[in-house]
This record gives structure tokens, sequence and C-alpha cells, in this order.
């Protein structure tokens, strides 16, 4: 690693250190004779503004009580403002601390695969400066199967992610925030998962204004299409997201949208992912737009056995 970098490395810690505090929650926890037992959770979070905090929906789901603990160890009090668990993100609010650095957030619509990150949290608990670990960006675009539901759109990382981490940033070279950390899959090495920034900012800004999230629905369960599947299906297009199924009463089922069909486009933007679809569709919808125009290419395809797996996440 080249001086410059190891430079800036050093730099975009000592820059966010402060912005990055650790999470203490307690849940109500019932034992097998009925008693219910205060259980504690440890996570992550980091500052957008002065009280504001952004950590992931796991961390705190279920919390009785909240806390967050600062690098220098002082503990101040919390309250929860708003979740996501479609994107497993959380709002978080603060007051008495004082002056507070904000992190910088970023644009995850111009991630590349190789590009240098840092992770930084505190895994298993360990209070004082948070940790970092570098990596790159192995994967974009993930979808994983997670207790609470499929996490779609996640950023694939090698930067190391422990028990503790979740909530905390994924950021670039830039010191800005492109993801929050958010799984590991147990028994592997070197793969973590992060919600792209872009999916959170989108969570953060509804509950700000509705006091919750407020998501418009199409109805349907879908998957990102591909030329490997375009192919097998022998479909006439190889981009867009192919229908596996169609919610009975919902506006896409009112529409005509069958099973098979692929969905191109949305409003004339071409669409390539589920995961974009459902970030149009929310940006839209809190601008008062209520109507949607969607291109179709209809195939008659049995897609029910092959697809079946994805049939819990719908957009």
């Amino acid at each position: 690693m080249s001086r410059d970098i190891e430079s800036r490395i050093i730099d975009i810690v000592e820059g966010i250190r402060s912005s990055v505090v650790s999470i203490i929650t307690t849940r109500l926890m019932v034992d097998e004779w009925l008693n219910a037992t205060p259980m504690k959770g440890l996570g992550t979070g980091f500052f957008i503004d002065d009280k504001h905090i952004i950590t992931a929906n796991h961390v705190v789901q279920g919390a009785t009580e909240l806390s967050v603990v600062t690098p220098d160890g002082e503990e101040y009090e919390a309250e929860l403002l708003g979740t996501d668990p479609e994107f497993d993100a959380a709002l978080i609010r603060t007051r008495g601390i004082g002056s507070v650095k904000p992190v910088r957030l970023g644009d995850s619509d111009k991630l590349r695969v190789g590009q240098m990150v840092l992770a930084v949290g505190y895994p298993l608990g360990l209070l004082g400066e948070p940790t970092v670990t570098l990596g790159v960006i192995s994967a974009i675009g993930r979808s994983i199967r997670t207790p609470v539901g499929i996490l779609e759109g996640l950023i694939q990382t090698d930067a190391a992610i422990n028990p503790g981490n979740s909530g905390g940033p994924l950021l670039n070279l830039d010191g800005e925030v492109i993801g929050v950390n958010t799984a590991i899959i147990a028994g592997a090495q070197g793969i973590g998962f992060a919600i792209p920034i872009n999916l959170v900012k989108l969570s953060v800004e509804e509950i700000l204004r509705f006091g919750r999230v407020i998501r418009p629905r199409l109805g349907i369960y879908g998957v990102d299409l591909n030329k490997p599947m375009a192919k097998y299906f022998r479909l006439p297009v190889d981009r867009g997201i192919l229908v596996a199924g169609v919610i009975p009463g919902s506006p896409a089922d009112d529409a005509g949208i069958r099973q098979g069909d692929v969905i191109t486009a949305i409003d004339d933007e071409e669409l390539t992912s589920i995961v974009q679809l459902k970030v149009h569709l929310a940006k839209k919808f809190m601008e008062g737009n209520r109507l949607f125009n969607l291109t179709i290419v209809r195939a008659e395809l049995d897609i029910e056995s092959g697809l079946r797996f994805k049939q819990d996440s719908a957009c």
C-alpha cells in the first residue's frame, strides 16, 4: 500500500472517529418459565447531523431502551424515531451531546467492484475508539435471506464485519458513507454486506417527513433479469425485472401484469434491478405522483417452480 493511500486512510479515520457511536439496547426476553428478563444488545450508528443517528433496523428492533456511547465513553439516552425493515434502516435521536461532526453521505449508485472501502464500528462490544477494517467492494446488487426477510441490492465487501458492527458506516476513500453495515454470512470469511446509502437516504427522508416509512407497492414478486436467465427462458430482452408472481387485487393485478412479464422501464427510465424500481417508486411517491407508466415485454412462461424461492420479496 502506498504512503499516499495510508495517509488518506488515517485522515479519514481521524475525521470520522467522533461521528461513530456504540448503540446499547435493552429488550425484554421471555424465558421458558414465561419470565420477562432484560437483555442487552450492542450495535453501531453514526451521526448525520448534531442529533440524528443512522443505524440498522435489526440493531434497535424490539428495544425498550436505547442509549449511545461516544468514543470518549460518555453515555446518552436516545429515542427511536422510525424504522424501515425492508431496507434494514433506522433513525434515532439523542440530545445533549453538544458539538458533533456529522458524516458526509456519498452516492452508492457510483460504486464499482474492486473499489477500496473502510468499515467502521464497535464489533463484539469493544468500546472506546471504533474499530476500522479495510477491504474492497467484492460485488454489488447482492440479495440475501435474513431472519426478518430478504434484503436486496446489497454491497458485498471483504472488509471484516463482525457482530456489533451492524449499523456502522462503510466508507469510500473520499471519507463518504456509501453503505450501512448490516450482515455477515456465518461460517464464511471475507463476506460481509452493507445497505447502499442511497436506499437509507430514502428511509431517513420518509421518517423525518412522515414519522414513518410510507412506500407505494405495485404488488409483484420479481427478480433481476440477466443474460443467462434470458437465454434459459428464451426471452427477447436480457435486462429488466422478471415478474415471478402477482399479488391478487394489487395495482399490478388490476393493470393486467402477469407472471412471466418483463418490466423494462418505468416512466421512460430503463430498469435493471428491482431495487431501482423501489427507489423510483419511493421518490416519485414523495413528490406526489400516484400514477406510473410501465413498459412490459410479455412472454408465455411457467416459472413458478423455478422462482418460488423469491416469493417473499415483494415490490
